[in-house]
């Protein structure tokens, strides 16, 4: 039996893409004449371990292999929740839409190293080494940790039931998502101490996790760079043109 994945295609292009494109949503920006949501659709549609595509998304856009289609709010909480609720497996894969270079490999690697766990939460991060070589001009935000250098991956596997219980957080969690001393100030005196003297640790990270939720978080560190490298600024958008333009990758 399979999982449920669950897109999240409801931001507005309201930010730097708004530079390159006039379109209502980011889902919906072209790259190399195919709209960015559709490389990830094929992507999951293609994953035998996904047996329901749920879109949280704008009305405008194609439903094309998308098994329920949900209209998006103004609230990525509110999207998050809608996504969940209609979900039928216990987990679901929570994926945002600007990841077109995401792969079936990918993702059947994330879900073999989050198997035998019995986490509510599991969140990819991939080594700096990785990124910089597959993507040398990205300019992506990094974070320090004993076990390395690492970025943030934009897939999540998540106990349904449990984390519609963490609301409070979750809102707290998105609010923040790019203040991270913020972040910081909601797991806790030692986790602040120790990522101020660079000694924090994915253990430490996830034992403040657990004593925040009462449930157990999971770092999974992924040696899949596409799933680090998302689309929200023109320059993300210009490396990855030019390489559908190289015939690196192709679009159909």
């Amino acid at each position: 039996m399979g999982i449920d994945a669950i897109v999240l295609a409801g931001a507005k292009n309201n930010g730097d893409l708004s530079k390159i494109s006039k379109e209502k949503y980011e889902a919906l920006i072209e790259i190399n004449g195919k709209e960015m949501i559709k490389y990830l659709l094929d992507t999951l549609d293609d994953t035998d371990l996904i047996d329901n595509i749920i879109v949280v998304g704008p009305e405008e856009m194609s439903k094309e292999k998308i098994d329920k289609f949900i209209p998006c709010q103004n609230s990525l909480l509110e999207n998050i929740k809608l996504g969940l609720q209609t979900a039928k497996s216990p987990y679901s894969l929570i994926f945002t839409a600007d990841i077109p270079l995401i792969t079936v490999e990918a993702i059947h690697q994330f879900l073999a190293k989050c198997d035998g766990d019995k986490a509510a939460f599991y969140y990819p991060v991939i080594r700096k080494e990785f990124m910089e070589i597959s993507f040398p001009n990205s300019k992506r935000t990094y974070f320090t940790l004993e076990e390395g250098v690492f970025t943030g991956g934009n897939i999540f596997l998540v106990n349904n039931e449990v984390l519609l219980r963490q609301e409070d957080i979750l809102s707290k969690i998105l609010n923040w998502r790019k203040k991270p001393w913020k972040l910081a100030y909601l797991l806790g005196f030692k986790f602040i101490i120790k990522l101020l003297s660079g000694n924090l640790s994915i253990n430490l990270i996830e034992e403040e996790i657990y004593k925040l939720t009462g449930y157990t978080g999971k770092a999974i560190i992924l040696d899949y760079p596409e799933v680090g490298f998302d689309i929200d600024k023109p320059e993300h958008f210009n490396l990855i043109e030019e390489l559908y333009l190289s015939s690196d990758i192709k679009s159909n």
